[in-house]
């Protein structure tokens, strides 16, 4: 059985295409904030994020997140604009909704290969019910970080697995390529074609095809584990660093549905987001880095050059399906 209900579901869109969830409480305020910022504004996105990872980081409290989310978001004081016309299409609701209320055993993590790959179909299906309005929203997203403008002047490169061969020991090429081999991994999860909008939506067709790439590379880089946990933290990392929309979905996703279950602490849950979060904030710019040219590389060195250090969470596993 569905555990959403038509009212639940009403009220939740409802506040994710105004962005002015109800707060009595917060962890479903945050899931509604994301929901906003993947299907309604995603320009919005970086002001949500900063937002709850202040009210879940620095707010020891936990009656006080919800007074930090409306001391930080400027619209919840702002007089409410004109409404628009344009609303979420709500084939894209129905779509996630389908996600949220599927049986958690084929959510990510230490699941089957199988499981997480169908997961992760699905939360990319949700797109396909995108229109032409908010796909530009989520492409002028893209374009409130400099680095995405930096990388669509670049030639594009794309790797191979023979292009991991051969790399000295401890390389980030032979690290990579060891951890691929022993995971029954590929260098993309899916195929980078197939991810392929019109061309006017340039910034999103490039930096899909480019996280395809990198993902993996992030995930040794930046330190983040090959596990649920690590999954859900990279989300927060990527889309700091681009904001990627598919993130952002998946992020809004898995809150719900989190939120909507006892498997785990949910407010542990939005802290390991928004530790993902900071750590791509804090980071610098990473899409338009030239990875190819570094595979000799230790990752030690890139990161000292770099100044990333490797990620560290503060909240304990917590999900273990």
């Amino acid at each position: 059985m569905p555990l959403t209900t038509s009212q639940f579901r009403g009220d939740f869109e409802l506040g994710a295409g105004t962005g002015v969830p109800p707060l009595d409480s917060p962890p479903l305020a945050a899931a509604v904030l994301m929901a906003h910022a993947a299907f309604a504004q995603p320009e919005r996105q970086i002001a949500v994020f900063d937002a709850i990872a202040d009210a879940w980081l620095e707010v020891d409290e936990p009656g006080q997140r919800a007074a930090s989310l409306r001391r930080q978001l400027p619209w919840f004081r702002d007089t409410p604009a004109p409404s628009s016309d344009w609303k979420t299409p709500q084939a894209v609701w129905d779509a996630f909704w389908g996600v949220v209320d599927a049986d958690p055993a084929a959510a990510p993590g230490d699941a089957p290969k199988d499981q997480a790959l169908d997961f992760t179909g699905r939360v990319v299906a949700i797109g396909r019910h995108y229109d032409a309005e908010l796909l530009m929203r989520c492409e002028r997203a893209h374009f409130l970080h400099e680095d995405v403008r930096k990388l669509l002047g670049q030639p594009e490169v794309r790797m191979t697995t023979d292009d991991l061969r051969n790399w000295p020991k401890d390389s980030l090429g032979s690290n990579l390529l060891d951890m691929l081999t022993a995971k029954g991994y590929d260098l993309e999860v899916i195929n980078p074609d197939d991810v392929m909008l019109p061309p006017v939506f340039a910034a999103q067709n490039r930096t899909n095809r480019r996280i395809l790439q990198l993902h993996d590379v992030w995930h040794l880089f930046a330190g983040f584990g090959f596990t649920a946990q690590g999954e859900v933290a990279i989300s927060g990392f990527q889309l700091a660093q681009f904001g990627q929309n598919y993130s952002t979905r998946f992020l809004a996703t898995t809150t719900a549905m989190m939120g909507l279950r006892p498997l785990v602490d949910i407010d542990q849950f939005i802290a390991l987001i928004a530790e993902g979060w900071r750590h791509g904030r804090r980071a610098p710019p990473l899409m338009s880095v030239e990875w190819h040219k570094l595979l000799g590389r230790s990752i030690a060195d890139l990161r000292a050059e770099m100044h990333v250090a490797p990620f560290k969470s503060r909240t304990p596993e917590l999900l273990n399906f």
